[in-house]
């Protein structure tokens, strides 16, 4: 059922429905509508006024939501069973399935913007308060997903050929996606059954948000203080300038980037640059042990936690009459579980290899520069900054300095209007909407009319917002009675700030991070669908919805003219040099077998434990069993990865990790589209094949199978061939990296 999906997977956001009637009524009649109009949480406008949202506003937006939905859902339940009853004819589409997607937006809006707030702005009072209102607002949509009258309804609709026939695709995959929602949602079950179904959704929906609260509390409590300037050696200028703002918040008032003292957390901004530069070997083994065990020990422990989330998933499955959990999750996918083991065994076979050769490519290296002991975990990133640079003469801190955050976004903003005909537009006259002082919106235009809006939030707050980018879908397009909504998303990243007069400078992977997103972005606010059930992302099968995002990417990497857009020296404004491109096309393929490898290994992680995890089984055990199955480099013993592994313990992508990688297949095709049509020398034909793409991959939503829109948009079915050439893994492409 959509409104889950969005809740469980994004909190996607969606405007105030007008509230009905009887609704309406219900609400004066407690009292509960006298403090809507003063709750920013219930305000109906174009743009979510998250400004001016507090903690204390929750309770009541949320129970008044609860309370009208309830009623709402009341008076369509009683409607619905007269009109059944009536005869054998099915009920009409539009006399039933907008007022459900009216329900659905109706009660999402407050905690949606709630669950938002948290994950960017996390406070004791927003924890409590969620903590408080999960299992009310679980049970609601449990209640609306076991309806026997609305499921009953769709049913008979399906079940008439001629009415089901005569729908257009997009509803058709609507009614669909509803029936199979509904029944994994359990509304085929009764008694105890059912019973112990809704008491097994409730237990994970708290353990999900336990998973992540540990995660954030034990990544924040970490810290290492060094007061000596020679054990930060090593360490670039903007990793010490955030060390210090560090060690200043946490009262070291006098704190400098030059003197220290120097507070070193695990915040990607300072962690990475710590493990790749820092010649303090002891200081590099500290933060690594510290990363590698972040979340599984004493309050902030998730080991407990993810054993019981497994338990709990694999009994929800056997209670829907799924063998294990992940064939009730490839219910709703695209791939089937079979063709996803011979997707990534094929790609493994192709990567194993080329990561053994890596893994003996930096051992030597390491010997060449004077390591005499064991090359252990902490030592790597160390080593392979080094072996980059000695290979290709690339250093990677000063590469950022042609990556000022706003050029890349201008970069993006560019390639998007080039490729799909949209221009950005930054709006400056909505304070209410920005949730904190580095976010920015920006209206999205195509053909003079306004068809959208993302927020853009890019930097870490490691205290407050949660780790890694994601797009945040808020508001979806949808047709009312006032007209088209539109479609408002927002972007967050973990970027380093600016600091020391200096703009914020990415590294050539955050670049990609932020035209991922992006992707996401134009895939919400570009689709052609009028019903938020099938618009921007909704209704696309999980493991589909990455084509777009990660296909932005590869114009960073194999367009000249994408890159050099914004490649330019933030200071001198000076284009990236001409060697240093040449070089950055040598490189783009190092380490390609071990990063595969990698993705591949967790993907396989994520499986095992959905398709057979056992009581009395040890969840790190499985890990460590597959990592000695496809990694070139064992793990330690000690490392718990799965405690921090939010996207499928606190995310959408439960036995569905492997959805990148076969994105990935799908998005490097269409991008080989663009380069064997000739787009990467005529922007003509950047033009029409872009307004292509736009039509179908990022135009169609979930109004269409995946498999179907990307055959519309490319002219067959998918191929490997393209990414293994990308990635230098094909048999036809020679490696430079060696």
């Amino acid at each position: 059922m959509w409104p889950s999906t969005a809740l469980l997977v994004f909190s996607g956001l969606l405007l105030q429905a007008p509230l009905a009637s009887e609704a309406v009524g219900h609400l004066r009649r407690h009292g509960a509508l006298s403090s809507e109009s003063a709750n920013p949480l219930l305000e109906d406008g174009e743009l979510p006024p998250f400004a001016k949202v507090k903690p204390a506003d929750a309770r009541p937006a949320v129970q008044l939501r609860l309370d009208g939905g309830k009623s709402k859902l009341s008076d369509l339940e009683a409607s619905l069973k007269t009109k059944l009853e009536a005869g054998k004819e099915p009920v009409p589409y539009e006399a039933f399935v907008p007022q459900i997607q009216e329900l659905y937006e109706y009660v999402s809006h407050p905690w949606d913007m709630i669950m938002h707030l948290k994950a960017t702005s996390d406070s004791p009072g927003l924890r409590s308060v969620v903590e408080e209102l999960q299992p009310k607002v679980t049970a609601f949509w449990q209640s609306v997903s076991q309806s026997k009258p609305i499921y009953d309804a769709f049913f008979r609709l399906k079940a008439s050929d001629k009415t089901f026939s005569s729908l257009p695709e997009a509803r058709q995959r609507i009614v669909q996606s509803e029936l199979n929602s509904r029944k994994l949602g359990g509304v085929g079950l009764s008694g105890s059954d059912a019973k112990e179904f809704n008491s097994v959704q409730a237990k994970l929906s708290k353990l999900s948000a336990a998973f992540s609260n540990h995660a954030l509390d034990a990544r924040k409590a970490f810290s290492v203080t060094v007061t000596s300037q020679k054990d930060v050696r090593g360490i670039p200028e903007r990793a010490l300038v955030a060390a210090a703002e560090a060690a200043r918040n946490a009262g070291q008032k006098k704190a400098t980037a030059e003197k220290g003292p120097w507070l070193l957390t695990l915040d990607a901004p300072i962690l990475g640059p710590v493990m790749s530069f820092a010649e303090n070997r002891e200081l590099r083994e500290k933060m690594y042990r510290g990363f590698i065990t972040l979340a599984s020990s004493n309050s902030t422990d998730n080991s407990g936690t993810i054993v019981d989330i497994l338990k709990l998933r694999q009994r929800e499955a056997k209670l829907l009459g799924y063998p294990n959990y992940a064939e009730l999750s490839f219910a709703s996918k695209m791939a089937t579980g079979a063709e996803v083991h011979k997707l990534l065994d094929d790609l493994l076979g192709k990567a194993k290899e080329s990561a053994n050769a890596d893994e003996r490519q930096l051992l030597d290296f390491a010997k060449k520069q004077g390591h005499t002991s064991d090359l252990m975990h902490w030592d790597r990133g160390f080593y392979v900054q080094k072996l980059q640079k000695a290979e290709y003469d690339i250093d990677a801190e000063e590469l950022r300095n042609y990556f000022p955050f706003d050029a890349v976004v201008q970069g993006v903003f560019g390639l998007s209007e080039r490729l799909f005909g949209v221009t950005a537009e930054k709006v400056t006259d909505a304070p209410d909407s920005l949730w904190h002082k580095d976010v920015s919106l920006y209206r999205i235009i195509k053909d003079k009319n306004t068809i959208g809006y993302v927020f853009l939030d890019p930097y870490s707050r490691p205290a407050q917002k949660r780790a890694g980018g994601w797009l945040q879908p808020m508001v979806q397009r949808s047709r009312t009675s006032k007209g088209i909504r539109l479609p408002v998303g927002a972007i967050q990243a973990n970027f380093p700030a600016p600091a020391q007069g200096k703009p914020s400078l990415l590294s050539l992977g955050e670049c990609d991070t932020l035209f991922h997103e992006f992707g996401h972005a134009l895939q919400h606010v570009m689709t052609k669908q009028d019903e938020a059930a099938v618009s921007g992302i909704n209704g696309i099968e999980w493991d589909a919805v990455e084509i777009a995002s990660q296909f932005m990417e590869f114009w960073i990497h194999f367009d000249k003219k994408t890159l050099y857009s914004f490649a330019k020296h933030w200071k001198t404004g000076e284009s990236l040099p001409e060697v240093t491109y040449r070089r950055l096309l040598k490189s783009h393929n190092f380490r390609a077998g071990t990063v595969m490898a990698s993705q591949i290994y967790m993907g396989k992680v994520d499986l095992r434990l959905h398709e057979r995890f056992a009581d009395g089984e040890d969840p790190n055990a499985i890990e460590k069993s597959i990592a000695k199955e496809v990694l070139a480099v064992q793990p330690l013993p000690e490392a718990r990865p799965l405690c921090t592994f939010s996207h499928i313990f606190a995310g959408g992508y439960a036995a569905g990790y492997y959805s990148y990688k076969w994105s990935e297949v799908l998005s490097a095709d269409a991008f080989a589209a663009f380069e064997a049509g000739g787009a990467l020398q005529d922007p003509s034909r950047a033009r029409t094949i872009g307004r292509k793409f736009a039509a179908t991959l990022l135009g169609l939503g979930g109004g269409r199978a995946p498999g179907l829109v990307f055959k519309d948009f490319v002219g067959r079915a998918p191929s490997t061939e393209a990414l293994l050439r990308y990635q230098g893994l094909s048999r036809s492409t020679k490696k430079t990296a060696r």
